[in-house]
């Protein structure tokens, strides 16, 4: 083993041990490369081994001793005393760079936990390099070896410009400006992607801020449909357009995912959201278009009670006369039947006063102007279960009655995308309880006056939740009476100094906005309407998972027959109100009170209709009085059409 072997193995050494600190190698990489190096040392070692007869280093080994005497005879032995030293020389380097191969291997198998701990720090180090900064060392990068590439050229061109080889320099050339061009479109493609992202970066944010916009503006829309009277009306309008802008801007966002938006989508946002503001901005000055016209038309009302106070204390002189006549007149009709019984009458006030108290508690609830939104979502806790009502089958009903019962006890109920809960307010669920009370009697008069198959889904959810909660069903009982006083019954007269709408109103009439008195007609269509919704609240049957009977079943109706009849009868709603009880409850009544119901068939047909003709000469009075002559000559009255079957849920 010569000394330029000796030094190529160091070199290796180096190079393994720089390896591993750029971690390019791993540690059983270098250790393989030791254990090589150390055999073929023990491998040479043992190929001389049998030249070597005595100690060849160390403070043993003999000393040479050098003869400078020039002896012809002796050029023999010094050649071979020169061969023997080269071959002691050979053998000291062999086991000099085995003791230093050994002594690197412990070092390194000293160092090696070390060393990996170290390349597996710079490992993780190495990894948490910013993406910001890829492009960047990229660039250099590029440069880097572009540099590279020029000097290696330049070397070659020196080298070949020595050789006077041109061809070679030329083609050099060529190589040269190709790879600066290659280096040169690398750089600008690589810029231009970035600069592609930055575009695509602003274009999704400027989307995105216009579609933040819009979400605005459609929930700015929505709360005004929920607070303003008239916004549903104002809004209907523009729905079209209101649904098209948010498609487009969902379209625009799905492509966002997709990374494929252009300029035209930017600017298309912009300009959706400068539609949906335009219709917010018309349906505002619309809504104060009609405010304004409001408080106008208001103003004038008041103008034109004033002007008509006026009048009416100008000739209140005039009619003090009359009303004399009139109230001795009312007198001499009192001393005949009566206009209602004392009993029925107390119950009555007793019912309004406990009506009147109850709707106090949540007086300030109404008030409050920032609690608008919460009233809203009670109403429409209240209104759509009630609306969706049907006889479409028992788990529909079933489903309706569990709605509105969480809803009075206070636990959240789910209505469309809400979920509302009375409790959220200590007045909520007086206001929501008085409210369901009040629905209910109102769809006898919106719903029942023009479907009556529609009173008995309605009348069985009613006894349903009146078993389960007695105050809503002495609330729903005082909103009848309020609504349709001939439910206590009672026909009030009119008093001194009580003025014709005060009457007519006390009668249950309305008036509308201009101030003139309901129709004949269409005040003894509604109340029919609620009487019938009554009449099936008095015949309902309670669902058969309550176990419990009707609260106000059919003898509350059977009182309210005695008391009516014995009533003076009164022109049109005395026949009207009989001929509907006896086509809702007649059949129930035949079953519950046999020949005493017939007996009072037979009383209303000869004596109540004979003091009806004297004063009825209407459709309503034939019409009972057909039935009636119908029911004596068959001894059967039917069922009403759209009874609900006997347990239907």
């Amino acid at each position: 083993m010569n000394d330029s072997f000796y030094f190529s193995d160091l070199s290796d050494v180096s190079d393994i041990k720089s390896s591993s600190r750029k971690g390019n190698v791993s540690i059983s990489d270098a250790l393989a490369d030791f254990e090589r190096l150390r055999i073929s040392a023990l491998t040479k070692a043992a190929e001389i081994s049998p030249y070597v007869k005595e100690v060849t280093i160390g403070p043993n080994s003999p000393v040479k001793k050098e003869t400078f005497i020039d002896d012809p005879r002796n050029n023999n032995d010094k050649e071979n005393k020169n061969e023997e030293n080269l071959l002691e020389d050979k053998i000291r380097d062999d086991l000099r760079q085995s003791m230093i191969i050994k002594e690197y291997e412990t070092k390194l198998q000293e160092s090696s936990e070390e060393l990996f701990n170290n390349l597996v720090e710079k490992m993780i180090s190495n990894r948490a390099e910013s993406m910001r900064k890829y492009w960047m060392k990229q660039s250099e990068e590029c440069e880097r070896r572009a540099l590279e590439l020029r000097a290696r050229k330049l070397q070659m061109l020196k080298e070949l410009q020595e050789n006077d080889n041109e061809s070679v320099l030329e083609k050099a050339r060529l190589d040269q400006q190709k790879s600066q061009m290659i280096n040169q479109q690398t750089i600008e493609n690589m810029n231009r992607i970035l600069e592609e992202q930055n575009r695509a970066t602003a274009r999704f944010a400027s989307i995105t801020d216009s579609q933040t916009k819009i979400c605005i503006c459609y929930n700015e829309i929505t709360t005004l449909l929920q607070i303003e009277e008239h916004a549903q009306t104002v809004c209907e309008k523009y729905i079209t357009s209101i649904n098209a802008v948010i498609n487009s801007i969902n379209r625009i966002m799905d492509l966002c995912k997709t990374g494929s938006v252009s300029d035209n989508d930017v600017k298309q946002a912009e300009l959706l959201y400068l539609n949906i503001e335009n219709i917010r901005k018309k349906i505002v000055d619309e809504l104060n278009e009609i405010q304004q016209r409001e408080n106008l038309k208001k103003k004038e009302e008041e103008e034109a009670a004033r002007r008509k106070e006026m009048e009416e204390n100008a000739a209140q002189e005039a009619k003090d006369a009359e009303l004399a006549k009139q109230k001795q007149k009312l007198s001499q009709q009192i001393v005949g039947p009566l206009f209602y019984s004392a009993k029925n009458y107390s119950y009555y006030q007793q019912l309004q006063q406990f009506l009147e108290s109850y709707e106090a508690q949540y007086k300030e609830l109404l008030e409050n102007v920032n609690l608008k939104k919460f009233r809203f979502d009670c109403q429409k806790a209240v209104n759509t279960p009630v609306n969706a009502l049907s006889s479409l089958s028992g788990a529909h009903i079933r489903d309706k009655f569990d709605k509105l019962c969480k809803l009075l006890r206070g636990e959240r109920v789910q209505v469309l995308d809400i979920y509302v809960a009375a409790t959220q307010h200590p007045q909520g669920l007086a206001y929501c309880t008085a409210l369901l009370a009040k629905k209910i009697v109102r769809q006898g008069d919106l719903l029942v006056s023009s479907n009556p198959e529609s009173a008995f889904p309605l009348a069985s959810v009613t006894v349903a939740l009146w078993s389960q909660f007695p105050e809503f069903g002495k609330l729903l009982e005082a909103y009848f009476h309020r609504q349709c006083p001939y439910l206590v019954p009672m026909f009030l007269p009119q008093k001194e100094g009580q003025t014709d709408k005060e009457f007519y109103l006390s009668r249950g009439y309305t008036y509308n906005d201009e101030g003139v008195v309901e129709k004949q007609d269409k005040f003894l269509k509604r109340m029919s309407g609620i009487f019938r919704l009554r009449c099936a609240i008095w015949i309902a049957k309670t669902p058969r998972f309550l176990n419990t009977g009707n609260p106000h079943g059919p003898r509350y109706g059977w009182q309210w027959l005695a008391s009516f009849i014995n009533l003076k009868p009164e022109p049109d709603i005395s026949a009207t109100l009989l001929h509907d009880f006896f086509h809702v409850c007649g059949s129930e009544f035949f079953k519950c009170y046999g020949r005493q119901f017939t007996k009072i068939i037979k009383l209303i047909s000869t004596d109540y209709l004979s003091i009806l003709q004297n004063i009825d000469e209407g459709g309503p009075k034939t019409r009972l009085e057909v039935f009636l002559q119908n029911v004596l000559n068959t001894g059967h009255i039917p069922p009403p059409t759209g009874i609900l079957p006997p347990n239907t849920w």
